[in-house]
C-alpha cells in the first residue's frame, strides 16, 4: 500500500523523475495499445484459416502452436497494460471488467489451448466446446480492441451518418469476403452472388440468389445468422457498448452519433437506451427460439443440436424481419407449412422485431404503470402512479397504422386467395392462419408460408403497398415507415377538411416533419422507379410485375420474391445490391453523406402560393 502511493506521488509530482515516469508509461501504453489489436488480429486470421480451410473436426498441432505463441505474447501485453492503467482514473466496475477479460485470456492460453492440443479424438463434444470458447474468447477480444477505435472517430468531425453508412457497406464487404471462404459453402459461390447474400443479410431483407439451405454449409449459415444480428441492429451499436463498457465512458458526439443511428428522440443516456435494446433483441429471440423448439416435432431433425439451431436461426431471422430460412423452400416446406403454431410465434416476432423499439419501451412503461395501479386499486391503497402522456405521438401513429395494415392485409388476403394459395388449408384455423401470416410477412419480415408464385393478381398488387410502407421507425424493419405513411394520409385529410395544421390526438404534427415524410415517399419512388428501369433493360423478358415485386422487396428490405432473383443478369442483381443497401440505410441519410447541408438561413422570401 505504501509502495502505491509513493509511485501515486511520483506520478503527480513535478520533478523530472515524475515527468520521466509519464513519458514512460504514456510509451508503454503506446506500445501495447499498438501490439495488442495487430496481435488479435493475426489470431483472427488463424481462426478464418481454420474455420475457411481447415475440415472443422481436424486438430492441427501447427496451427495450435502459433495460437499458443499469439496468445502468450497477448496474456503479457495486456498484464502490462493493466498494470500501467492502474494510474489511470477509472472507474471501479470497468477496472473489474478488463481484469475479468484478462483473466479468461489467461485461462484460454494455459487451459482450453493446451487441452485442445492434446486431443488424439476430434469428433467429440469435449473439443467441440474447447474449440468454441477458444474462438469466441478471441473473437470477443478483437471486437473489443477495434471498438477502442471508435472513441478517435468520434473525436474527428466525422458526421454520423457517414459512419452509419460506411459501417453498413464496410460489413457487407467483409461479410462477402467470408462468404467466399471454401468451407462456408458446398460448391463454389461467385464473389457477386456472395456479396448480393452478404448484403440481404446485413440489411436484413432475405432475398437469395442461391438456396440457402443446400448452397451454404452449417458454417456459412451460422456466418449468414452473424451478419442478420449484427446488420439489424447495426455495427456501430455493438461496437460502441464495448467501447463504452471497457473504457467506462462515453462521449457527448458517440452519444448523438448512437442517437441518429437508433431513431430514438432521447437526448440523454443514449448509451442505456441501447444497452436496452440489445438486451430486448437478445430477451426476444431467446423466448421465440425457445418456444420454436417446443413447437417442432422431433422427427424432424437428426439431432437435437440441428434442432436447436434452426430455431435460434429463424427466431433471429424473424425478429430483424430477415425472412432468411435454412429450409429449400422457406416455410412452405410441408413440416411448416401446415405447423400453425410455429406460424403464430415466427409473425409474433415479426410484429414485436418490426414495431419499434421505442414503442416496445413506451408501450412496456405504460403497461408496467397500468399495472402497479391496479395492484395498488386492489389493495385498497388512496395512492396512484401518476401516468402522463407516456405513449407519445410517434408510438401511437405508429401503432394505429400498423394494426390498420395488418387488418387490411389480413382481409384483403382472405378475399383474394380463397381459389388460389388458402386452397391448400381446407381448415378455418389454416385459413385464418396462412391470411394472418399473409398480412404480417410483406411488412418487411419476407417469411413464406405459401407458394408465392401462385399469389392472385390483387394480392401481388396489396402486397406492393405494404412492402412500399414496411415497418415503424427505430426498428429492424426497412419500408418507407408507417409513421412516413400515417403523415401524409393525415396531410391529405387536414387539406380535404379545410384545416391549416395536421393533428393526431391532440397534438400538432410540425411542418418539418410532414415536409420530410413527402421527401422520403418521392424520393423512394424514383429510386424504385429508376430500378425497375435499369432491370428491365437487361432482363425485360422477366414481365414488369415480377421486376417491379422484386424491387420493391429489395428497397423496403423485405425478402418476398416470385421466383426472379436467382435468374436475373449479372448487372441486374448489382441493382437489388445497391436497392437493399440504399433501403437500409435510408435515402434522405445516405445523400446527407454526398450533400453539403445549408446553414442556418438569415433570410425569407415573399410567400406565393403555387396552383395544382
Amino acid at each position: 500500500m505504501r509502495e502505491k502511493k509513493q509511485l501515486l506521488n511520483l506520478w503527480h509530482g513535478k520533478s523530472k523523475g515524475a515527468f520521466l515516469f509519464r513519458r514512460a508509461q504514456q510509451l508503454l501504453l503506446l506500445i501495447c495499445n499498438t501490439a495488442i489489436p495487430f496481435l488479435l488480429f493475426l489470431a483472427v486470421g488463424l481462426v478464418i484459416y481454420d474455420f475457411g480451410f481447415k475440415p472443422f473436426w481436424k486438430n492441427s498441432h501447427t496451427l495450435n502452436f502459433w495460437m499458443q505463441l499469439l496468445l502468450n505474447l497477448l496474456s503479457l501485453l495486456i498484464g502490462i497494460r493493466l498494470l500501467l492503467e492502474l494510474f489511470l482514473p477509472k472507474k471501479k466496475w470497468t477496472r473489474i471488467l478488463n481484469i475479468s477479460g484478462w483473466v479468461i485470456i489467461l485461462f484460454v492460453t494455459f487451459f482450453i489451448l493446451p487441452q485442445k492440443d492434446s486431443m488424439a479424438n476430434t469428433d467429440t463434444n469435449r473439443f467441440l466446446v474447447y474449440k468454441i470458447i477458444l474462438y469466441t474468447v478471441i473473437a470477443a477480444a478483437f471486437i473489443t480492441e477495434v471498438s477502442y477505435l471508435l472513441q478517435f472517430i468520434y473525436n474527428r468531425k466525422i458526421n454520423a451518418a457517414v459512419l452509419f453508412v460506411a459501417s453498413f457497406a464496410a460489413f457487407i464487404f467483409i461479410g462477402g469476403l467470408l462468404l467466399k471462404l471454401p468451407n462456408a459453402t458446398t460448391r463454389p459461390l461467385s464473389f457477386l452472388d456472395a456479396l448480393f447474400t452478404a448484403t440481404s443479410a446485413v440489411c436484413v431483407t432475405g432475398l437469395a440468389v442461391v438456396d440457402t439451405a443446400t448452397h451454404f454449409t452449417p458454417f456459412g449459415q451460422f456466418l449468414i445468422l452473424m451478419l442478420i444480428q449484427i446488420g439489424a441492429l447495426g455495427i456501430m451499436t455493438f461496437a460502441t457498448l464495448l467501447a463504452y463498457a471497457f473504457a467506462g465512458s462515453s462521449s457527448l458526439k458517440s452519444e448523438l452519433a448512437l442517437r441518429d443511428m437508433m431513431s430514438t428522440e432521447q437526448v440523454t443516456n443514449v448509451i442505456h437506451f441501447v444497452y436496452q435494446v440489445v438486451l430486448v433483441t437478445l430477451f426476444f429471440e431467446l423466448l421465440g427460439a425457445i418456444s420454436i423448439y417446443l413447437s417442432l416435432p422431433d422427427n424432424m431433425f437428426e439431432r437435437k443440436l440441428d434442432k436447436a439451431f434452426f430455431s435460434i436461426f429463424h427466431a433471429v431471422s424473424a425478429f430483424c424481419n430477415a425472412g432468411f430460412s435454412t429450409l429449400t423452400n422457406g416455410l412452405y416446406e410441408p413440416v411448416i407449412r401446415f405447423n400453425y403454431v410455429v406460424q403464430f410465434f415466427i409473425a409474433l416476432l415479426i410484429i414485436l422485431g418490426g414495431m419499434g423499439f421505442p414503442i416496445v419501451f413506451n408501450l412496456f412503461r405504460f403497461l408496467k404503470i397500468k399495472a402497479t395501479n391496479l395492484i395498488l386499486f386492489l389493495q385498497r391503497d388512496p395512492k396512484r402512479v401518476y401516468l402522463p402522456k407516456v405513449i407519445g405521438m410517434n408510438a401511437r401513429l405508429a401503432l394505429v397504422v400498423s394494426g390498420f395494415l395488418l387488418l387490411i392485409g389480413f382481409i384483403c388476403y382472405l378475399l383474394f386467395e380463397q381459389s388460389a394459395t388458402l386452397t391448400q388449408h381446407p381448415s378455418l384455423m389454416g385459413k385464418i392462419m396462412t391470411s394472418f401470416f399473409g398480412s404480417v410477412t410483406p411488412r418487411t419480415a419476407g417469411f413464406n408460408t405459401v407458394d408465392m408464385t401462385a399469389l392472385s393478381l390483387p394480392t401481388i398488387m396489396v402486397y406492393l403497398l405494404l412492402m412500399w410502407i414496411g415497418a415503424s421507425p427505430g426498428s429492424t424493419g426497412g419500408g418507407i415507415r408507417t409513421t412516413t405513411a400515417g403523415v401524409a394520409v393525415l396531410n391529405a385529410i387536414s387539406i380535404l377538411r379545410g384545416k391549416d395544421r395536421v393533428e393526431f390526438f391532440r397534438s400538432e404534427i410540425s411542418q418539418q416533419s410532414i415536409r420530410r415524410a413527402f421527401a422520403i415517399m418521392l424520393l423512394s419512388f424514383l429510386l424504385i422507379g429508376l430500378s425497375t428501369f435499369l432491370i428491365t433493360i437487361n432482363d425485360s423478358d422477366k414481365g414488369l410485375i415480377r421486376i417491379a415485386f422484386e424491387v420493391f422487396s429489395a428497397y423496403s428490405t423485405v425478402g418476398l420474391s416470385l421466383g426472379l432473383t436467382p435468374q436475373l443478369s449479372q448487372a441486374s442483381k448489382v441493382v437489388l445490391i445497391l436497392s437493399m443497401f440504399v433501403g437500409r440505410v435510408g435515402m434522405i441519410t445516405l445523400l446527407v453523406v454526398f450533400i453539403k447541408q445549408s446553414r442556418q438561413l438569415y433570410y425569407r422570401y415573399p410567400k406565393e402560393e403555387v396552383v395544382f
